[in-house]
């Protein structure tokens, strides 16, 4: 998997993209699981902690630099106290949405403005630097099918790779992991 800036959320939105549609497919599924993976890196990076199976904020200070996880943790503090289960569906869009905006600032989606019937604007993604995305479908193909020996896998690339197979994304032929590319 590529060294690079991206966060879990942004690596599980273009592990997700279907290069051969315009936009990740199953779209209700891939909100969920970028939100579950903005979640997760919440609490890996210790600023969320499970409370009896409420999602709790650390502090009320703590930010990460990101705008979509800090929007994130931003919401979870400022709402009624939810177990993770709802805060993976509630609003899933919004995170969503943001991923896919940091993902063309990172040259990694391509943005292209449409018009549908010829009088509705509309903007269609696409992917940009293919390169990146089968890099991370290799990585997780790897991890999923055992080639790498648990201790050397980095946490990151654990819940990347636990977190599609949960979605059942891509990686075809890997044991537990439907489909071919896209969920």
């Amino acid at each position: 998997m590529p060294r690079d800036p991206l966060s879990l959320p942004a690596r599980l939105c273009l592990l997700a993209w279907d290069p051969a549609r315009p936009g990740a497919a199953d779209a209700a599924r891939v909100h969920h699981l970028v939100r579950a993976g903005a979640l997760v890196e919440l609490v890996r990076r210790g600023l969320l902690r499970d409370d009896d199976g409420i999602a709790t904020p650390v502090d009320l200070d703590s930010e990460t630099g990101d705008p979509v996880l800090d929007g994130l943790l931003e919401l979870v503090r400022e709402s009624l106290p939810h177990g993770w289960r709802p805060w993976v569906g509630l609003h899933a869009r919004v995170t969503f949405d943001a991923v896919r905006e940091q993902l063309v600032a990172e040259g990694c989606l391509r943005a292209e403005k449409k018009r549908v019937l010829g009088v509705f604007p509309s903007v269609e993604y696409a992917l940009a630097r293919r390169d990146t995305a089968q890099a991370l479908d290799r990585r997780v193909r790897e991890v999923l099918a055992g080639q790498v020996p648990a201790a050397e896998v980095p946490e990151r690339d654990a819940a990347v790779a636990v977190l599609a197979a949960a979605a059942e994304l891509g990686c075809a032929g890997t044991p537990g992991v439907r489909g071919s590319r896209g969920p």
